[in-house]
Protein backbone atom coordinates (compact mmCIF):
# COMPACT_ATOMS: atom_id res chain seq x y z
CA UNK A 1 0.00 0.00 0.00
CA UNK A 2 1.46 3.50 -1.45
CA UNK A 3 1.20 6.64 0.75
CA UNK A 4 -1.89 7.88 -0.89
CA UNK A 5 -3.75 4.11 -0.43
CA UNK A 6 -3.17 4.55 3.11
CA UNK A 7 -3.74 8.02 3.72
CA UNK A 8 -7.19 7.23 1.76
CA UNK A 9 -7.91 4.35 3.87
CA UNK A 10 -6.75 6.65 7.38
CA UNK A 11 -9.34 9.39 6.49
CA UNK A 12 -12.10 6.98 5.51
CA UNK A 13 -11.82 4.96 9.03
CA UNK A 14 -11.79 8.83 10.87
CA UNK A 15 -15.00 9.49 9.33
CA UNK A 16 -16.46 6.43 10.24
CA UNK A 17 -15.02 6.92 13.73
CA UNK A 18 -16.93 10.68 13.49
CA UNK A 19 -19.81 8.91 12.50
CA UNK A 20 -19.84 6.18 15.46
CA UNK A 21 -19.12 8.94 18.30
CA UNK A 22 -21.52 11.43 17.17
CA UNK A 23 -24.73 9.60 18.12
CA UNK A 24 -23.29 9.73 21.55
CA UNK A 25 -22.65 13.23 22.08
CA UNK A 26 -26.31 14.21 20.81
CA UNK A 27 -26.57 15.95 24.40
CA UNK A 28 -24.25 18.21 23.65
CA UNK A 29 -25.28 19.81 20.15
CA UNK A 30 -22.18 21.70 19.34
CA UNK A 31 -19.98 18.39 19.80
CA UNK A 32 -22.85 15.99 17.30
CA UNK A 33 -22.61 18.95 14.48
CA UNK A 34 -19.03 18.96 14.60
CA UNK A 35 -18.42 15.05 14.80
CA UNK A 36 -21.30 14.66 11.72
CA UNK A 37 -19.98 17.47 9.87
CA UNK A 38 -16.04 16.31 10.14
CA UNK A 39 -17.27 12.30 9.69
CA UNK A 40 -19.13 14.33 6.02
CA UNK A 41 -15.98 16.37 4.80
CA UNK A 42 -13.86 13.89 5.71
CA UNK A 43 -15.73 10.77 4.13
CA UNK A 44 -15.56 13.19 0.52
CA UNK A 45 -11.57 13.68 1.44
CA UNK A 46 -11.07 9.70 1.73
CA UNK A 47 -13.30 9.41 -1.72
CA UNK A 48 -11.56 11.88 -3.67
CA UNK A 49 -7.89 10.88 -2.19
CA UNK A 50 -9.17 7.02 -3.72
CA UNK A 51 -10.46 8.40 -6.95
CA UNK A 52 -7.04 10.31 -7.21
CA UNK A 53 -4.80 7.37 -6.62
CA UNK A 54 -6.91 5.27 -9.32
CA UNK A 55 -6.81 8.07 -11.74
CA UNK A 56 -2.44 8.21 -10.91
CA UNK A 57 -2.44 5.13 -11.69
CA UNK A 58 -4.18 4.70 -14.69
CA UNK A 59 -2.69 7.78 -16.41
CA UNK A 60 0.52 5.36 -16.20
CA UNK A 61 -0.86 3.09 -18.62
CA UNK A 62 0.40 2.84 -22.25
CA UNK A 63 -1.34 4.27 -25.29
CA UNK A 64 -3.69 7.43 -23.59
CA UNK A 65 -4.03 9.98 -25.33
CA UNK A 66 -4.10 13.60 -24.11
CA UNK A 67 -7.56 14.24 -23.21
CA UNK A 68 -7.09 11.16 -21.45
CA UNK A 69 -4.20 12.17 -19.11
CA UNK A 70 -5.79 15.85 -18.50
CA UNK A 71 -8.65 14.01 -17.22
CA UNK A 72 -6.95 11.39 -15.20
CA UNK A 73 -4.20 13.69 -13.86
CA UNK A 74 -6.30 17.16 -13.97
CA UNK A 75 -3.60 19.05 -16.15
CA UNK A 76 -4.47 21.42 -18.55
CA UNK A 77 -3.51 20.86 -22.61
CA UNK A 78 -3.30 22.91 -25.56
CA UNK A 79 -2.15 22.95 -28.97
CA UNK A 80 1.91 23.39 -29.95
CA UNK A 81 3.26 22.85 -32.78
CA UNK A 82 0.60 20.89 -34.38
CA UNK A 83 -0.29 18.48 -31.60
CA UNK A 84 -1.56 18.72 -28.07
CA UNK A 85 0.17 18.06 -25.25
CA UNK A 86 -0.11 18.22 -21.52
CA UNK A 87 1.24 21.76 -19.83
CA UNK A 88 1.76 21.15 -16.06
CA UNK A 89 -1.24 23.90 -15.40
CA UNK A 90 -4.28 22.68 -13.36
CA UNK A 91 -7.69 21.68 -14.76
CA UNK A 92 -9.77 21.14 -12.58
CA UNK A 93 -13.24 19.16 -13.95
CA UNK A 94 -15.76 18.39 -11.91
CA UNK A 95 -15.47 15.22 -9.30
CA UNK A 96 -18.77 13.64 -10.25
CA UNK A 97 -17.99 13.53 -14.27
CA UNK A 98 -14.08 12.15 -13.56
CA UNK A 99 -15.65 9.70 -11.77
CA UNK A 100 -17.94 8.79 -14.28
CA UNK A 101 -15.22 8.93 -16.85
CA UNK A 102 -13.23 6.37 -14.75
CA UNK A 103 -16.47 4.70 -14.95
CA UNK A 104 -16.63 4.60 -18.55
CA UNK A 105 -13.35 4.41 -20.16
CA UNK A 106 -11.64 2.14 -17.87
CA UNK A 107 -13.91 -0.51 -16.58
CA UNK A 108 -13.86 -4.09 -17.09
CA UNK A 109 -17.61 -4.32 -17.01
CA UNK A 110 -20.35 -4.11 -19.41
CA UNK A 111 -21.49 -1.03 -19.14
CA UNK A 112 -21.06 2.24 -17.30
CA UNK A 113 -22.96 1.26 -13.44
CA UNK A 114 -23.30 5.21 -12.34
CA UNK A 115 -27.03 5.61 -13.14
CA UNK A 116 -28.44 2.46 -12.49
CA UNK A 117 -27.30 2.22 -8.81
CA UNK A 118 -28.89 3.87 -5.53
CA UNK A 119 -25.45 4.21 -4.15
CA UNK A 120 -24.91 6.95 -7.00
CA UNK A 121 -28.13 8.97 -5.89
CA UNK A 122 -26.88 9.10 -2.19
CA UNK A 123 -23.40 10.00 -3.30
CA UNK A 124 -24.55 12.86 -5.42
CA UNK A 125 -27.18 13.78 -2.47
CA UNK A 126 -24.05 13.53 -0.15
CA UNK A 127 -21.92 15.50 -2.48
CA UNK A 128 -24.77 18.25 -2.29
CA UNK A 129 -24.58 18.16 1.32
CA UNK A 130 -21.20 18.54 1.39
CA UNK A 131 -21.38 21.77 -0.88
CA UNK A 132 -23.87 23.05 1.36
CA UNK A 133 -21.40 23.17 3.92
CA UNK A 134 -18.37 23.78 2.90
CA UNK A 135 -19.93 26.83 0.36
CA UNK A 136 -22.71 27.60 2.66
CA UNK A 137 -25.47 30.30 2.14
CA UNK A 138 -27.26 29.68 4.95
CA UNK A 139 -27.68 27.13 7.96
CA UNK A 140 -26.68 24.12 7.21
CA UNK A 141 -28.13 21.04 9.01
CA UNK A 142 -26.28 17.54 8.59
CA UNK A 143 -28.17 15.34 10.68
CA UNK A 144 -26.54 11.37 11.70
CA UNK A 145 -28.87 10.14 9.02
CA UNK A 146 -27.51 11.92 6.00
CA UNK A 147 -23.71 11.19 6.69
CA UNK A 148 -24.78 7.84 7.01
CA UNK A 149 -26.30 7.58 3.79
CA UNK A 150 -23.37 9.66 2.26
CA UNK A 151 -20.89 7.30 3.56
CA UNK A 152 -22.65 3.88 2.86
CA UNK A 153 -22.53 5.54 -0.66
CA UNK A 154 -19.02 6.54 -0.59
CA UNK A 155 -18.03 2.82 0.47
CA UNK A 156 -20.30 1.37 -2.27
CA UNK A 157 -18.53 3.70 -5.10
CA UNK A 158 -15.25 2.48 -3.85
CA UNK A 159 -16.39 -1.34 -4.17
CA UNK A 160 -17.50 -0.62 -7.27
CA UNK A 161 -14.54 1.21 -8.53
CA UNK A 162 -12.16 -1.11 -7.29
CA UNK A 163 -14.53 -4.13 -8.82
CA UNK A 164 -14.64 -2.31 -12.35
CA UNK A 165 -10.88 -1.54 -12.45
CA UNK A 166 -9.01 -3.84 -10.65
CA UNK A 167 -11.77 -7.08 -10.29
CA UNK A 168 -11.70 -7.21 -7.01
CA UNK A 169 -13.33 -5.27 -4.06
CA UNK A 170 -12.55 -2.43 -2.23
CA UNK A 171 -10.44 -4.29 0.86
CA UNK A 172 -11.80 -2.71 3.46
CA UNK A 173 -15.51 -3.20 1.91
CA UNK A 174 -16.63 -6.36 4.55
CA UNK A 175 -16.24 -3.90 7.69
CA UNK A 176 -19.21 -1.53 6.27
CA UNK A 177 -19.19 1.77 8.26
CA UNK A 178 -17.72 0.10 11.44
CA UNK A 179 -14.19 1.69 12.11
CA UNK A 180 -10.76 0.30 13.19
CA UNK A 181 -9.97 3.20 15.45
CA UNK A 182 -11.39 3.58 18.98
CA UNK A 183 -11.05 7.72 20.19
Amino acid sequence: MNEIDALSTQLFEEAKRFLEVAPASEIDQVAHDAFSHAALLLGFSALEAHVNAVAEELSMRPNLGVLDKSILTERDFALYEGRFELRERLKIYRFEDRLSYVFANFSKGDANPLGTNAWWGQLKEGIDLRNKLVHPKGRVDVDTASVKAALLAILECLNALYGRVYARPFPPYNRGLHSILDF
